[in-house]
């Protein structure tokens, strides 16, 4: 892609301070509601882009954005982030399954990224992409001091919800090995990669895409633990070390 093409690039504001390297993001807005409100008593700056809360804690050493709904505006709120100085980013969101072995509030290491969202092709010609080493690794150190049954596994993104076929999805099974859906995490990743930042993305199981009749679970008791105690564990984990490392 002709770079020198572009028309506008991301920049930092003139009154913009610059970020802590790394950075929490959490996608969906009931769990990032939950997850900023836990973060807050450690704040020591908060900033406002696109609809989302920025939060910087007060050491200087970590900070946590969202929500972020769909490919368009979490690409927006990850390009702001990275012109700002992050360089590594942990995802935290939510997805729908093709795996009947896996329950709504299991926790699903993502290991790469199918596009079906409109973003990606304007950073990258690639279908298929993978996340961050260095954030992923990170992140799967901390999930497995955390969970016993860590799942892994390819995520396909769209933009459309509310159009998933069947038959598209058992196409995508038998390509790429796709084991879950979402919307935004193919175009972070390819965002990611064009402009070398590491990112890594966990996800709790929200619904069942596999059975016979859709089945979800956002309003559960199982996708609402889980996703609060992931939170917690991730926060306690990060503030006390002043790392996601």
């Amino acid at each position: 892609m002709n770079e020198a093409d572009l028309i506008i690039e991301p920049r930092r504001g003139k009154k913009e301070k610059p970020l802590p390297a790394r950075a929490l993001l959490v996608v969906n807005p009931a769990e990032a509601d939950y997850a900023l409100g836990c973060f807050k008593p450690f704040t020591g700056e908060s900033r406002s882009w696109y609809q989302t809360t920025l939060l910087v804690d007060r050491n200087g050493s970590l900070c946590m954005a969202g929500p972020a709904l769909g490919a368009a505006a979490a690409v927006l709120v990850l390009e702001k982030l990275i012109v700002l100085g992050v360089e590594e980013i942990w995802v935290l969101s939510c997805c729908g399954s093709l795996d009947p072995s896996w329950s709504i509030g299991d926790i699903v290491l993502a290991t790469g990224a199918v596009c079906g969202e409109g973003v990606s092709r304007y950073y990258s010609t690639s279908k298929l992409t993978t996340p961050g080493g260095e954030a992923t690794r990170n992140l799967e150190k901390f999930a497995r001091q955390n969970w016993d049954d860590l799942h892994r596994g390819i995520i396909w993104s769209t933009d459309a919800p509310y159009r998933e076929r069947r038959s598209e999805l058992i196409k995508l099974q038998e390509r790429y090995g796709v084991v879950g859906i979402d919307m935004e995490f193919s175009a972070l990743c390819t965002v990611a990669a064009c402009r070398r930042v590491s990112l890594g993305a966990l996800f709790v199981v929200s619904d069942m895409l596999w059975t016979r009749n859709w089945r979800p679970g956002f309003a559960g008791r199982e996708f609402t633990e889980s996703s609060r105690r992931i939170v917690d564990r991730l926060l306690a984990h990060s503030l006390q070390k002043g790392t996601l490392s």
